[in-house]
């Protein structure tokens, strides 16, 4: 990691103890927000020390440096959607007809995801190893998504896969025997959203009971009066 993405870090640490947790949103660089966020959790447990903020000399190296870490990350922003760009160039090339839409997001087909996936792991230019994030959104309309963000340790460049259903038969081809870190990312987005991953040795509800009624995250979801004769609390107060 170069220095000025550390001190990019390490200024979003400090901004989101402090409680501008605004500042950690608006950064455009993911990974370094995710780092960020991580960073500021293990603090807060105590099992990591809070990084110094980064300081310069005078105003106007401040103002540089804050010139430079914006650059970095437009930088990154820009790498990020050229190696989309190529990887879904190279997905067409050898799965033609799977893909869909033409935003800089590489949008799959659900029934030829399996094998994309096995693809993209052992491809030897790409060599996705690393499934970082799988999570699921409903964006309305009917629409679910089922989202992967992956990374190859040996190129260390990341894409992001979405993959859209229809609520009415919302199947995802399970990639929890590709990288086994999906089992539980899985798990949690059909405990939410009612995702299901076919092919889960284990698919089963993660967070809430097995009976539970719907799926939370769902924009139409209505939750249950009673749970086994128990009244579910409607008060949130605290929660947000």
């Amino acid at each position: 990691m170069t220095e000025s993405k550390e001190k990019l870090i390490a200024e979003l640490v400090n901004k989101g103890l402090d409680g501008d947790m605004d500042a950690v949103n608006a950064c455009d660089d993911k990974m370094i927000r995710a780092k960020a966020k991580a960073m500021i959790v293990k603090v807060n447990k105590g099992t990591a020390e809070r990084p110094e903020m980064p300081a310069a000399a005078t105003a106007s190296s401040s103002a540089k440096g804050s010139v430079d870490l914006a650059s970095d990350a437009k930088e990154e922003n820009e790498k990020s959607k050229d190696i989309n760009k190529k990887v879904r160039k190279m997905i067409e090339e050898k799965f033609p007809g799977s893909t869909e839409g033409n935003s800089d997001s590489i949008y799959i087909k659900p029934d030829d995801w399996f094998d994309i996936a096995t693809w993209l792991k052992s491809e030897e230019s790409l060599l996705f190893d690393s499934l970082q994030c799988q999570m699921g959104i409903d964006i309305g309309e009917e629409t679910l998504e089922s989202r992967y963000n992956l990374h190859s340790m040996v190129y260390d460049h990341y894409i992001e896969v979405r993959i859209s259903v229809q609520r009415s038969n919302a199947k995802v081809p399970s990639v929890e025997t590709i990288w086994r870190i999906a089992d539980w990312f899985e798990r949690e987005t059909y405990d939410m959203l009612g995702i299901e991953y076919i092919g889960h040795r284990d698919l089963r509800r993660i967070l809430l009971p097995d009976d539970w009624e719907g799926w939370p995250l769902r924009k139409d979801y209505q939750e249950q009066e009673t749970y086994h004769g128990i009244m579910v609390p409607k008060v949130k107060e605290g929660w947000e």
